[in-house]
């Protein structure tokens, strides 16, 4: 008893320190999951911000080729000082990457107030009226082109920003103040090196000079630009299978007008809040400066002069500055995850991570379960196999030694009378059949064990089956003042049954309620039809102590025995209710047992009737 209370024990304390295990794991893989999800926002961001930057530098570039085709430094005032745009053209048109991208060309000539658009067929450039989409444009530009050249904080006049381009996002068109820089050095006076050279300056003109010749106008092509922004937005937001981000580009007006978009779906509500928003154009010079990848450049006083001072060492690349109109907001770039915010992007993933891994757990608590299961059930198995073969070896050694000594009897000659012997062979016989009951239901088993049974089936009557059964019970000393009931319901229809096995299943029922009917000694057993004759239900029911509910559950197990047999130490191996259901469903049935303790038990065997002639009975294993 204390071993066993000391089994028990280290049993729960495995569990438990199992338990133990299994909970610290589920803690660590949840703190894991969530350190490995703020480790994946934080490469999501970042890859985010690093494909901002690179569509915001890649566009920048593309307008920095259109700047620096269409550069110039004139020197003079030339009468017609446009007419070199016209080469340019045809150089942008030869060499550029995107020739469609600009698609007119036009100069307003500050004298005179006039503008002239380029004709790329003959090349020349010919006077035409402002165009209808310049309105808001033409007064800005008017207002600025007689703007004395004062300098501002940052080295420049702000509204005029002699050495930039400005994106007329309007429009949309590039647009650059063409310079007369003899007279603006005329205005301002020499640069240190012409002093140091000795150089005298230049005679002033009469009058005011003229600072501003007039603009540059490049109009670039709205479907042009609408494939440049779609390449660029392919090439930084999408992966194999589509766009990993949705991608506005906007106006940054209240309204957001749309300039791109990566789905025609989109809308400006659709990616608000956005995942990262960023100007598509920098705003100040300082900013535009790094966009290009170059460090910004120092203040200096000689290029608040308009000029090249010895501090500036880091030429600009021509053509290199363009910010966006000041009259104007900005283009705006926007972009949010197809699958929502990145918080729930994260989220999601950490969902489906922490998901994986409990069911990891979940797969190897339920393998350890079953371990723990199957351990117990071999045990169990082991143990009933033990009490197996010791009461088999008891069950034995009674016959053998009752039918020993009955022998010995006889062939001493202790026995004489003719009563006696007949007696002392019935009683040999009796043992020798109950002897080999037990090792027919051993060889059945072990058969069972090692192979599937088959069953030839046939039509078998229920009520002759049942009489069979009786009949060989009968025999048994256990069934001597046994009264037996029969209630065999008319017409009953044949089942489908191997006829040897339905007669050996019955007598394993029929026995059973004879040797556990205790002191009652009745047994009674019913055949009806159920499910409106398809089906025959055969029931056996006895008076005894009935089954205890805790081993209700386990009699159909092999080698098991309940509490009470044990207790009363009634004969039998623990085997025969086992192989009636074998039997049961080997035919296609099913045996079921009901019980309520000191009222007796019923067993339950429902088979299929037999078809009709014409259909044949299948043979089951």
């Amino acid at each position: 008893m204390a071993r066993s209370a000391k089994r028990e024990y280290w049993r729960v304390a495995l569990v438990a320190v199992l338990a133990a295990v299994l909970v610290l794991l589920a803690v660590l893989q949840y703190r894991w999951s969530l350190e490995v999800s703020r480790a994946e926002r934080t490469r999501i961001e970042t890859s985010l911000k690093t494909s901002v930057a690179q569509f915001r530098q890649e566009f920048y570039r593309e307008l920095i080729q259109v700047s620096t085709t269409f550069h110039s430094d004139p020197v003079a005032e030339p009468a017609d000082f446009w007419s070199i745009y016209a080469d340019r053209y045809q150089d942008w048109v030869r060499n550029a990457s995107r020739p469609d991208l600009v698609s007119n060309i036009f100069v307003w000539r500050a004298a005179g107030n006039t503008v002239v658009e380029l004709d790329s067929a003959s090349g020349d450039f010919q006077p035409v009226a402002w165009p209808p989409s310049f309105a808001d444009a033409r007064a800005r530009l008017e207002q600025e082109a007689h703007r004395p050249p004062e300098p501002g904080p940052e080295g420049f006049t702000p509204e005029l920003r002699p050495f930039a381009w400005t994106l007329e996002e309007g429009i949309p068109a590039l647009v650059r103040p063409i310079f007369n820089v003899a007279g603006v050095r005329r205005r301002l006076g020499m640069g240190p090196r012409d002093q140091m050279n000795g150089r005298q300056p230049p005679p002033t003109p009469p009058g005011p000079p003229r600072i501003v010749l007039g603009f540059l106008i490049v109009e670039l092509n709205r479907a042009a630009l609408d494939r440049m922004l779609g390449d660029l937005a392919q090439r930084y937001f999408a992966g194999p299978e589509g766009f990993v981000y949705n991608v506005l580009v906007v106006n940054g007006e209240p309204g957001n007008k749309i300039i791109y978009r990566s789905d025609p779906q989109l809308t400006a509500a659709s990616l608000n809040p956005p995942d990262a928003r960023a100007a598509l154009l920098p705003v100040a010079p300082g900013e535009n400066r790094m966009i290009e990848g170059a460090p910004p450049r120092p203040p200096g006083s000689m290029r608040r002069r308009f000029g090249r001072g010895s501090d500036d060492s880091s030429p600009r690349p021509r053509g290199a500055l363009i910010l966006p109109s000041p009259a104007e907001q900005p283009w705006q770039l926007l972009a949010r995850h197809t699958g929502g915010s990145l918080e729930a992007v994260v989220a999601a993933d950490r969902w489906r991570n922490l998901l994986l891994s409990f069911g990891v757990l979940a797969v190897l608590a339920a393998g350890m379960a079953l371990i723990i299961v199957s351990s117990q059930r071999a045990r169990r198995l082991a143990q009933l196999q033990m009490e197996f073969v010791a009461g088999v070896s008891h069950e034995l050694r009674t016959p053998v030694a009752v039918i020993c000594s009955a022998a010995d009897n006889l062939a001493e000659g202790f026995i004489g009378a003719k009563d006696q012997v007949k007696e002392y062979g019935a009683l040999i016989r009796n043992e020798s059949r109950r002897l080999a009951g037990m090792v027919e239901q051993i060889l059945r088993f072990s058969a069972g064990q090692s192979r599937p049974a088959s069953y030839e089936l046939q039509p078998v009557a229920a009520a002759d089956a049942i009489a069979r059964a009786l009949a060989n019970v009968s025999a048994l000393p256990e069934a001597a003042g046994v009264t037996v009931e029969r209630e065999i319901e008319p017409d009953l229809p044949a089942v489908a049954a191997d006829s040897a096995a339905l007669n050996h299943c019955l007598e394993n029922l029929i026995s059973n309620a004879v040797k556990y009917g205790g002191e009652k000694r009745w047994v009674r057993v019913c055949a009806s039809k159920i499910d409106g004759g398809s089906r025959v239900r055969i029931s056996v029911e006895d008076r005894g102590e009935g089954i205890d509910p805790a081993d209700l559950p386990h009699i159909f197990e092999p080698f098991y025995r309940g509490k009470t047999a044990r207790a009363a130490q009634i004969h039998g191996a623990g085997l025969g209710l086992s192989l009636a259901r074998e039997i049961a469903e080997g035919m296609g049935g099913r045996l079921e047992a009901a019980s309520e303790p000191g009222q007796g038990s019923t067993f339950t065997l429902d088979l299929p009737a037999a078809p009709s002639a014409s259909q044949a009975l299948p043979r089951t294993a």
